[in-house]
């Protein structure tokens, strides 16, 4: 499993991998038609900026015998026409390049995305949002000129420094000597320095990952920062982060920086050098005045591709430190795909056994040690216990987030590792303690329970969970946004909609993790009068947070360092005097809350 570099962490190898370059172009190929198109209008343009020395050569030559202002105009004629010629070809490939290279970053970022989204869960446990949101954008970015326009005109570069580096050699093939060993000493410094601007680049955007990742984390918990008064803590994390960042990247930049500088200076000496020793040339008959004048062009056409070239390496060196982050990404192993023989949902009524589970989120720490509970179909069954007890894992185990080390749940005895595991879910609804709800309308978070419900199907799931009865006093009714998390509704309402969405789903196993906490007195009623209808005929597991709440579960089992130490009714638990009774009598009944894992 290939194990994304944390954020900030230094690029090491320090040279091109060979597999990664491959990787990284193998992306064009679905576009390369496009791409191609732009190559052929590349080397045609390539072919006519070539034909310029000998023009000017001939233009040159022929003015100096003839004296004549026709044929003067008539070679300045001919070059207009063939700039105007190259470029139409320039605005046609730019256009062609364009197309192609939209359409990398969009199947790309798609890619990526969709990849993101069938990982496990616990490969989202140690990472943050943020930080992967800014891969998905920054680096994508990146890599996006080097795997269009870069890949195109590369090749047309090359032609023309080949090509005019031969013509060259044909015009005068000492100046020629002279010009390609300048050019061949700023190509090495180019080489040797991209290395370092390529570990630069991957440990700047390492740094800007995370630096956007919590100032991300902040803004989406603003009223706890608020709360806490902590705008100029959390001001000056965002100003150490960014600091780090600005660093790296001006570190960066006075590599870029001496590229650019170094490229034209370098461009600039090799025009003196040949316009020296070429005039000591010409006064000393071996050349004509012409001959100098396309060879000065020829040098002009050379320092063009060899700075793009230059240019071009610089992006290389940035593209492949973002790659590596992508493909660091796509590398990580999807959710384990479900073989051919697993199973539909079973269709029985609804028994689902714990049996002898063990598991652990870290070697040695065990958090289900043994775990073995029936619940009765249709019945409600609830785990209680203290905070690190295991309830919610139960929970997540159940809906396949994790797979335990040992042992194994049976939905109507039937193990769930052999039902498909989008249909096991498909089949299990829930209701979290604190309701997660999208920025969109009321209508379409309560539609995310099932996105083929018609209207009049939400808005009687809405109804059943007495949501109808705020939702008519909405600006916009169920067309009404509701904000980053549901933040313009109440907390009642909120949960509301959560039992909204389950309703809709109409699950045959229903997770609750008790959305009653916290709740003023009619909210909770009407949580409460919502959840008995979703609950009604389901198998349905509550993670207990007030004892208060669970009195009437048809099970209560207790659950003491991931172990089941006791199960029973509410009364057969306090008459036997065990844990359960000590939890009841230690807290008070009615205000008693015992944290979930």
């Amino acid at each position: 499993m290939s194990e994304l570099p944390p954020p900030g962490a230094p690029d090491t190898k320090g040279r091109i991998s060979i597999p990664t370059l491959r990787r990284l172009f193998s992306l064009v190929m679905p576009h390369k038609r496009l791409l191609f198109a732009a190559g052929a209008l590349i080397l045609v343009d390539t072919g006519i900026t070539l034909s310029f020395p000998l023009l000017a050569r001939a233009a040159t030559n022929a003015v100096s015998v003839a004296h004549s202002v026709a044929v003067l105009n008539h070679y300045a004629m001919l070059m207009v026409l063939l700039l105007l010629t190259s470029g139409l070809l320039m605005y046609v490939q730019f256009l062609l390049v364009a197309a192609a290279g939209n359409r990398v970053v969009w199947q790309l970022r798609k890619d990526v995305y969709a990849h993101m989204l069938r990982l496990p869960v616990a490969y989202f446990d140690t990472r943050r949002s943020g930080d992967l949101t800014t891969y998905l954008a920054n680096d994508v970015t990146q890599v996006q000129q080097t795997l269009t326009d870069d890949v195109v005109r590369l090749a047309g570069n090359i032609v023309t420094l080949v090509g005019g580096i031969g013509l060259a050699i044909a015009l005068d093939w000492r100046l020629t000597a002279i010009s390609v060993g300048l050019i061949i000493a700023l190509i090495s410094f180019f080489v040797f320095f991209g290395g370092r601007l390529r570990k630069l680049t991957r440990a700047g955007n390492d740094a800007l990952a995370a630096a956007m990742g919590g100032m991300t984390e902040a803004l989406s918990n603003v009223r706890l920062v608020k709360s806490f008064t902590r705008e100029e803590y959390q001001e000056q994390q965002a100003d150490t982060a960014l600091g780090n960042v600005f660093n790296l990247l001006m570190r960066a930049a006075r590599i870029e920086g001496s590229f650019g500088a170094v490229g034209s200076a370098g461009s600039t000496l090799v025009l003196l050098v040949v316009v020296w020793y070429g005039g000591r040339e010409v006064l000393a008959g071996q050349i004509t005045s012409g001959s100098l004048l396309a060879f000065l062009v020829t040098v002009a056409i050379i320092s063009t591709p060899m700075s793009s070239l230059a240019m071009q390496f610089t992006r290389l060196q940035r593209s492949l430190g973002a790659s590596e982050r992508i493909f660091a990404i796509l590398d990580e192993e999807p959710e384990t795909l479900d073989g051919s023989a697993a199973a539909t949902f079973p269709k029985g009524p609804g028994a689902i056994e714990f049996r002898n589970l063990s598991f652990s989120y870290q070697p040695d720490v065990p958090v289900l040690s043994n775990f073995s509970l029936a619940m009765l179909p249709g019945k409600v069954t609830a785990l209680v216990g203290p905070s690190g007890s295991g309830k919610t894992t139960a929970a997540s185990l159940l809906y396949r987030f994790y797979e335990p080390q040992a042992g194994a749940i049976f939905v109507d005895d039937i193990d769930i590792r052999t039902i498909r595991r989008q249909d096991l879910r498909e089949h299990i609804g829930i209701v979290p303690q604190e309701p997660v709800l999208f920025s969109a309308t009321l209508r379409d978070n309560i539609r995310f329970g099932r996105l083929e419900a018609s209207p009049e199907e939400i808005e009687a799931a809405a109804a059943a969970a007495n949501v109808h009865e705020f939702a008519r006093q909405l600006p916009d009714g169920y067309d009404t946004l509701i904000g980053e998390r549901g933040i313009t509704l109440s907390g009642g309402q909120r949960q509301r909609v959560a039992i909204a969405r389950a309703v809709l789903k109409d699950p045959s196993i229903l997770v609750l993790d008790e959305a009653t906490s916290a709740l003023d007195t009619r909210s909770e009623a009407l949580v409460r009068e919502a959840l008995e209808r979703l609950m009604a005929g389901r198998t349905t597991l509550v993670i207990a947070h007030r004892l208060s709440t669970i009195k009437n579960a048809d099970c209560i089992a207790v659950l003491a360092d991931g172990e089941l130490v006791e199960s029973g009714t509410h009364e057969e638990l306090l008459a036997r005097g065990g844990h359960y009774a000590n939890l009841h009598d230690i807290i008070n009944d009615d205000e008693a809350v015992v944290v979930a894992q």
